[in-house]
């Protein structure tokens, strides 16, 4: 199997949801890491976020779960009260990981997508993730997303700019 560490994953996100309106500089899609369920201490994070902004579209909240392990995937299971705590505010709750074969068939919960690195590396979607019915958002956790957006995007900007940039994805780009 494929040994991706989270980052190399979580960058694997980027890639997908870096989506720009043709003609524009207009993003599709606003991410975030590690966002925490609320403000303070909490331990419950998700792994990333994408806020979608296409009022067309729904503006779908996406939260994704990045295993990189079989083992980390077991250890996720034995706790299904850790990605609750985040999946309650989203319209789509997705299971990410570098090879689908750390999921064994009939093991991913009914209200979980599955997205995994295909063969040429790109991230697709394996198993769609259902809608879900978000719980109203709560300040705390509007809170956590917008730090965490902000940190996600200054970490991004430091890295684009220490190394060569790649053209965002725009209308004509292929993706699922």
């Amino acid at each position: 199997m494929n040994m991706l560490t989270e980052r190399g994953m979580l960058d694997h996100l980027h890639d997908r949801y870096q989506f720009v309106r043709p003609g524009t500089t207009t993003r599709r899609w606003i991410v975030a890491e590690h966002v925490r369920a609320a403000c303070g201490y909490d331990v419950r994070t998700a792994d990333f976020v994408a806020q979608d902004t296409w009022e067309a579209q729904g503006l779908p909240l996406h939260g994704h779960e990045v295993k990189v392990s079989r083992a980390d995937w077991l250890k996720e299971l034995s706790d299904p009260d850790k990605a609750a705590a985040i999946k309650r505010y989203c319209d789509r709750w997705w299971l990410v990981v570098p090879d689908k074969r750390i999921v064994h068939p009939d093991e991913l919960p009914p209200d979980w997508g599955l997205m995994a690195l295909d063969r040429n590396g790109r991230l697709r979607a394996v198993r769609a993730a259902p809608a879900l019915i978000p719980e109203p958002i709560p300040a705390t956790f509007r809170a956590t997303l917008m730090r965490a957006t902000a940190k996600t995007a200054a970490a991004r900007a430091r890295a684009e700019s220490a190394t060569p940039q790649q053209p965002l994805r725009t209308a004509g780009s292929k993706s699922t």
